[in-house]
């Protein structure tokens, strides 16, 4: 068997140690935020591109106009590239809920204001309940990041 004395501790060492720990979980939090605030700002980029993709199917008149056509290939494409980076640090469950319910809200503005179609009160009920499950979802995930 192995003896292994004690020995007395350096003081200054300790102290180096334990400050270089320190420092290191501070650099890896600051990784980790700037990480998470890249991530939403490539969910949000996605979300810009999808709701230009789909604002724009209207004017291919049935996919025979390709000017339009063009615009919406590069912007889902543009979206869904995004959203893949997004989903390295974000959740699938989280993404898509925020994806798809802030989507769904700007293209229903979009369709009002642009298109000029009219919402009743049981559409704009629906998008709000979206919407709040949207935040709900985000605010109370336990879901964490990757």
């Amino acid at each position: 068997m192995f003896a292994v004395e004690p020995r007395p501790h350096e003081a200054f060492a300790d102290l180096a140690a334990t400050a270089g720990a320190r420092i290191e979980e501070e650099l890896h939090a600051r990784r980790l935020l700037r990480r998470r605030w890249t991530a939403y700002l490539f969910l949000a980029l996605a979300i810009v591109a999808g709701v230009t993709g789909t604002s724009a199917l209207s004017a291919t008149h049935g996919f025979t106009r390709w000017q339009p056509l063009v615009l919406v290939g590069l912007s889902y494409l543009v979206c869904f590239i995004a959203l893949t980076r997004a989903l390295q640090v974000i959740p699938v469950s989280i993404a898509y809920a925020v994806w798809s319910g802030v989507g769904i809200a700007l293209i229903a503005l979009i369709g009002w204001v642009v298109f000029d179609q009219a919402l009743g009160a049981g559409e704009l009920a629906g998008i709000g309940l979206i919407l709040v499950g949207t935040v709900v979802i985000q605010l109370f995930s336990r879901s964490t990041t990757h």
